[in-house]
């Protein structure tokens, strides 16, 4: 920013989770002036906590005095669990790559439960 006053971008992306992020990287590699705008704040590898049983440091019930990055959001119908800061969601996925079992791949398939994996 210059020394304006004046914002002027051409796109404005709310929130920098896992979409967020890539929508702004891909509109700003083609030329487009980009403002991310994000409600948390940038957590450093030691804000985070040890354990998720850290309740204080873990979710974000200020109510409670729980000042963490996993976020609960009450509707009616349902409850949203979602990442407070820069990275949004990205910051509560916990570096999760879940394999299916042979067997449910099988049956959503076809696949012969025996056969192996390459």
């Amino acid at each position: 920013m210059g020394k304006s006053d004046t914002f002027d971008f051409d796109y404005v992306i709310v929130g920098s989770g896992f979409g967020g992020s890539v929508s702004a990287l891909r509109l700003s590699e083609k030329g487009y002036t980009v403002a991310v705008l994000e409600k948390g704040k940038r957590w450093q590898t030691e804000d985070f906590p040890k354990t998720n049983w850290n309740t204080r440091k873990y979710l974000w019930l200020p109510q409670l005095g729980c000042y963490g990055y996993q976020m609960l959001t009450f509707l009616k119908h349902a409850v949203v669990l979602h990442g407070g800061g820069v990275g949004g969601g990205s910051l509560v996925y916990a570096n999760q790559l879940l394999i299916p079992r042979m067997m449910f791949l099988a049956a959503r398939s076809g696949v012969s439960p025996t056969a192996k994996r390459r």
